[in-house]
């Protein structure tokens, strides 16, 4: 965004929210906010400007939701440290410290042991509810399909697998947006960042996420092996796989309904994602 720099640091600045002359770079990766990293004399932070003009219907953008993520989790090693929530001239911010580290590219069971971890936290109040039902799901698959193209959507609808009813099972804290880009390898562990469309639902939708080839593929990392598939389910107990498995044809039919709804919009790579969980729907 042109002179936004200028802008919020001079605005937060002002109102004492960052220390004067700290350095801005522009984070990359990111593909719904705008993202700098922030670095001072006495720490470094992450600076998240919120696009409010997206109408995603898979991934909820929510920046209070966030912040209260990140104040709920703090300390507990899982997710960066708060510093600021502010509404600024060009709209809502949010400060946090800066995790150093490398994103994570192996030990899949890591993964699985902090998605534990966060399942386990009482969640604050102000999360949204997801339901993880079998007609939740298809309901939320054909409400993509209605924003596609007549071929395309035609294709999908004919490949929606044929699932039994799975019994609901106690909502859970979940992030829904477990990719590779959003786990760090930092000093004291692995940590989740990017908490922007957190949500009270069905554990299975992270388990789902981070086991997706399409969001591998979308941010530059190939598909998760047999050997770690496998590694990281070894995470979670019996019922939990079990659960997963059941519903996988169905979360890999979504998945590949969003990635064909991002392409059709002009989206890089998400044409090859969308076959690529179209290639895993035939394996399961």
């Amino acid at each position: 965004m042109e002179n936004a720099v200028e802008i919020l640091d001079d605005f937060l600045t002002q109102q004492g929210v960052i220390d004067a002359g700290m350095k801005w770079q522009i984070q990359t990766g990111g593909r719904t906010n705008h993202v700098w990293h922030l670095r001072g004399a006495s720490c470094e932070l992450v600076c998240k400007l919120y696009n409010h003009g997206q109408d995603n219907p898979l991934f909820a953008n929510t920046p209070a939701a966030e912040f209260a993520c990140l104040q709920h989790l703090d300390g507990l090693g899982v997710a960066p440290s708060p510093h600021a929530f502010v509404e600024t001239p060009l709209g809502q911010v949010l400060l946090y410290f800066y995790v150093k580290g490398e994103i994570w590219q192996r030990n899949a069971r890591c993964v699985a042991e902090l998605l534990g971890r966060v399942h386990s936290v009482n969640p604050p109040n102000i999360l949204r509810h997801i339901a993880g039902g079998v007609d939740t799901i298809i309901a939320q698959t054909n409400g993509i399909l209605e924003r596609l193209d007549k071929a395309t959507a035609s294709g999908l609808l004919a490949q929606q697998p044929c699932i039994a009813s799975v019994e609901e099972v106690p909502a859970r804290f979940i992030h829904t947006d477990v990719v590779t880009a959003n786990l760090i390898e930092g000093e004291k562990g692995l940590c989740l960042i990017d908490w922007q469309c957190p949500a009270i639902g069905d554990p299975i939708v992270d388990m789902a996420m981070f086991l997706s080839p399409a969001m591998h593929h979308i941010y530059g990392s190939s598909a998760l092996g047999a050997d770690e598939q496998l590694a990281f389910l070894a995470g979670f107990d019996a019922a939990q796989v079990d659960r997963y498995k059941r519903l996988a044809p169905l979360y890999h039919w979504r998945m590949a309904a969003y990635c064909a709804w991002r392409a059709q919009n002009g989206d890089a790579g998400y044409g090859d994602a969308a076959q690529a969980e179209l290639d895993a729907l035939e394996l399961v």
